[in-house]
């Protein structure tokens, strides 16, 4: 019983918690025994220092992604070989749907595992939540999967893809090329075009690349997407002057731009103008505007100067007091005028039998 109060206010304090509060375990690898092929932890790492990280082969991503955590393990699998497990936490889960549209060698799909994933014979490769795991064999078999599903079991939070992936217009689309970029380092080693990066791009913005193949032409299609209008509007202006200027980078045919408010269309290839306009034609941008009455805009009624809501509650206590003792008092004069009615009427009854009354009148006597 003395661990009773301590539970109690853990359960109260846990009932306090963000529904969306994210569990934080010490690792996220495969319990012992979970898989017989995994015959013993042949070496660990896990670092918060990105310059400590081994094995990664592109260190600046990893800065760019928002690096927070590093944790590998490499499994000595039965019969002979080794199973290696990288899990890698980031800064949003933005940062690991970037890295895996960058480095993910094969062609992405849905989960599981993971929220996207890149699956080869040996080696697994997706992105969930905030995370990035690798989950890499040294020989083609299914249990780089069946890990790489453990793992993503372990870390449970899903989150949806950027949406500005979802802006891209169908028609024409490879879906397993889109490529979402952070920032400079992303889009300077890994646009199919450098169109897009040529202008400096202010802080927060998003860039993301798909290639379309349309009626026989090809070529790559560009959406930044902009904090603002305004800073959308600069950067179109700047890409018409440099086209004004003849700049050998722009001035070249097959290149079409477009605005739809604070998104910006880079559409480059071997496209015939009525093609890019049916590809062009779908990237728009609307707003969604939703009205939201506050009820506290005027300020809460008050009389007296006592808010509405505390003066009904006094006034409901009062009230509800006042009859608990009007009911008290007429249940009290029932139960009088019942006794005096009964001694009157029936004086034999139970309640004033001589036996009742007589220890009464003897007590009244010695007094």
């Amino acid at each position: 019983m003395k661990g009773f109060p301590a539970l109690a206010a853990l359960l109260l304090v846990c009932f306090d918690l963000d529904a969306q509060t994210e569990l934080v375990r010490e690792h996220y690898f495969p319990a012992e025994l979970e898989f017989r092929e995994l015959a013993a932890v042949k070496n660990e790492q896990s670092t918060d220092d990105l310059a400590a990280v081994r094995g990664f082969r592109e260190p600046r991503l990893l800065a760019e992604a928002g690096f927070q955590n590093y944790r590998s393990r490499v499994y000595r699998t039965e019969p002979d070989g080794s199973l290696t497990i990288e899990v890698i936490r980031l800064r949003d889960a933005k940062a690991a749907y970037s890295l895996l549209t960058l480095l993910g060698g094969s062609v992405l799909s849905p989960g599981p595992p993971g929220d996207l994933v890149a699956t080869e014979p040996s080696a697994v490769l997706f992105a969930q939540g905030r995370f990035l795991v690798r989950v890499l064999a040294d020989r083609a078999s299914d249990l780089p999967r069946r890990v790489a599903v453990s793992v993503a079991n372990r870390i449970g939070v899903h989150e949806p893809a950027p949406h500005m992936v979802s802006r891209f217009p169908g028609r024409g689309l490879e879906p397993q090329s889109v490529r979402y970029f952070l920032g400079p380092e992303s889009l300077g080693a890994y646009a199919y075009s450098g169109t897009v990066k040529r202008i400096e791009l202010p802080p927060d913005v998003e860039v993301a690349q798909a290639r379309y193949r349309i009626d026989g032409a090809e070529g790559t299609l560009a959406l930044v997407g902009f904090p603002t209008s305004q800073l959308a509007q600069d950067y179109y202006e700047r890409l018409f002057q440099a086209r004004g200027s003849r700049a050998a980078w722009i001035d070249r045919p097959g290149l079409y731009l477009k605005r739809s408010g604070p998104l910006v269309g880079i559409l480059e290839g071997s496209f015939a103008p009525p093609q890019a306009d049916r590809i062009l034609a779908s990237v728009e941008f609307t707003y969604s505007i939703q009205w939201i009455y506050d009820k506290r805009q005027h300020g809460p009624r008050t009389v007296w100067g006592i808010p509405m809501g505390i003066l009904g509650t006094v006034v409901r206590s009062l009230v509800f007091t006042g009859l608990l003792c009007v009911v008290s008092t007429l249940s009290g004069l029932l139960i009088a005028v019942t006794r005096v009615l009964m001694r009157r009427y029936a004086p034999g009854n139970p309640l004033d039998r001589p036996e009742r009354t007589e220890i009464i009148r003897l007590k009244l006597n010695e007094n």
